[in-house]
């Protein structure tokens, strides 16, 4: 069996009001979910090919493709914002082609109700899919009937037979390593930069209000396993498959929710990591975590930086609304043993969030300032269907129950204005930044200084309107810059990058990482 995969990879930002368009951001993102489905589905004898889209196309593109691949089987996955280039999508596969189409992803996840309404979509994915497409192509091949397809909701004769999601594969070891090269290197965004995302774990085990975790887990009858980690010797094996599939590689995402909390296991992967890979790395992890051991084994595995979320800095937003449980001091505690560490941070937070107002974010801007990040993230919250924050914001009215996708939706709420909300957006660094030149000040200039920038902050007569305007024009014109330079000046946009970050790609390696018979351990060239 010939199995297509459809990723629409990319969104648009359309304004509520008009429709109009606002941005269109392009994708380039590898998906370790569809390289880990063409492992499996190989793995059983079917030829799988990626149809990787990563801006709109128009119809007579797509259909040719569709033609010239000929597919027995065709697979979308979807997120939320590109749920409607799905939907157009898969009504031009059937209008093209007589392949029962199939779609997965975390939006089928969310709202498999949404999707079953798209008569076009034959069967919906529930949880992980890399077995029930398996099975699919196995009926489908030897003409048996999919209706009661574990894992899947199968459309038969216009109704929709509503079959259980599959137990959770609770060994990772078992399954079959990614099949990264599915992808061309060549157009993911990371690739004029040497870098490359990896994902050794699959699950969260916390519920965050803001996560979809919580209602993915809730889908199967095993779910107390639902976070699982590749043993370090396997972790090891897909780095070397991925190094493999990218021999330019010079920097590693890990992109999994939380990074190695168990230090055993992490004391082993550094031995193995040091020796087979030395490549640097970032990751995830959360603050209630982090330890002065775990800190040190990271750093002695190549971690140069470290993704810790703030959220909010408000106690009663991050820990009520958000549900994080996670008190100032332990925020604080963790980004100094970062800095100790050698570690660089980068904060997430969100702004716009359920209950919101000027002075709960001004909490965030100096939780952010203290904590003394090296980079600070802000979006504006998105109220992502599937998850409690989302059905929060519908049930106070903050945003309604149904909406497109690609609309740039922020709540509307009476705590928080608009022309306050995108303020932030665009001067949340400039903030943070003039809140820590007032914290080294001491005791009464310290005072006076905060008290004079929580003054201009809060001012109801800031111009806020023509300042917005003044930070998109600059902001569009920076991006622009940026991504001009990754694509045309990639080594001077590495050499850039790298110091603002404090990439040490460039530093010799100890004696352990030497390079070994299978060539992944090289030194990898000056800054990625």
């Amino acid at each position: 069996m010939k199995v297509l995969l459809v990723y629409p990879d990319f969104t648009v930002d359309l304004d509520p009001a008009t429709k109009r368009l606002l941005a269109l951001n392009e994708g380039g993102w590898y998906s370790e979910g569809l390289a880990s489905i063409a492992a499996v589905l190989r793995g059983k004898g079917h030829t799988v090919a990626l149809y990787h889209i990563t801006a709109p196309v128009e119809r007579e593109a797509f259909t040719a493709r569709l033609r010239d691949e000929a597919p027995d089987v065709v697979g979308f996955t979807a997120v939320t914002r590109c749920f409607h280039w799905v939907k157009e999508y898969a009504r031009w596969t059937k209008q093209t082609l007589k392949a029962p189409i199939i779609c997965g992803g975390y939006h089928p996840n969310s709202f498999p109700e949404e999707v079953a309404q798209v008569e076009e979509i034959d069967v919906i994915a529930i949880g992980e899919g890399e077995e029930t497409i398996a099975e699919l192509c196995e009926r489908t091949e030897t003409g048996r009937s999919y209706d009661d397809l574990p894992g899947a909701w199968v459309r038969v004769n216009g109704q929709i037979v509503r079959n259980p999601a599959r137990l959770l594969v609770t060994d990772l070891d078992a399954m079959p390593l990614p099949d990264f090269d599915i992808f061309d290197f060549n157009r993911l965004v990371g690739t004029g930069i040497g870098s490359a995302i990896a994902n050794p774990s699959r699950g969260c085990p916390f519920s965050c209000t803001y996560c979809i975790n919580p209602r993915t887990r809730s889908l199967y009858a095993n779910r107390k396993h639902y976070w699982r980690l590749r043993t370090p010797q396997r972790s090891i094996e897909y780095l070397e498959k991925l190094a493999t599939a990218y021999p330019k590689l010079q920097v590693i995402h890990f992109c999994n929710d939380i990074f190695a909390p168990d230090i055993p296991w992490l004391e082993e992967f550094t031995t193995l990591y040091r020796r087979k890979i030395a490549r640097p790395f970032t990751c995830n992890h959360r603050v209630n975590l982090i330890t002065p051991e775990l800190l040190r084994l990271l750093r002695e595995a190549g971690c140069y930086q470290m993704f810790l979320g703030i959220e909010s800095g408000n106690d009663r937003i991050r820990n009520q609304v958000l549900n994080r449980s996670l008190a100032r001091e332990t925020i604080l505690r963790a980004f100094k043993q970062c800095r100790e560490a050698g570690i660089h941070t980068v904060a997430y937070n969100m702004i716009g969030l359920p209950f919101e107002d000027k002075r709960a974010i001004l909490d965030t801007i100096r939780l952010n300032a203290e904590a003394r990040a090296d980079h600070s993230l802000c979006p504006i919250f998105y109220p992502y269907p599937g998850t409690r924050l989302h059905e929060v914001s519908v049930e106070h009215g903050f945003a309604p129950a149904v909406f497109d996708y690609r609309e740039a939706v922020v709540l509307v709420q009476p705590t928080l204005s608009q022309s306050e909300l995108f303020f932030t957006r665009y001067y949340f660094r400039l903030f943070v930044t003039l809140y820590r030149l007032a914290f080294r000040f001491p005791g009464p200039l310290r005072r006076l200084g905060a008290a004079f920038l929580n003054a201009v902050f809060l001012s109801p007569v800031l111009p806020r309107r023509p300042l917005i305007a003044l930070a998109r024009g600059w902001e569009a014109a920076f991006v622009a810059l940026k991504n001009w330079a990754r694509q045309r000046m990639p080594r001077m946009y590495k050499l850039v990058r790298d110091r603002v970050r404090g990439v040490r790609t460039a530093e010799t390696p100890p004696p352990e990482m030497a390079p070994t018979s299978s060539g992944l351990a090289e030194t990898p060239e000056p800054p990625e």
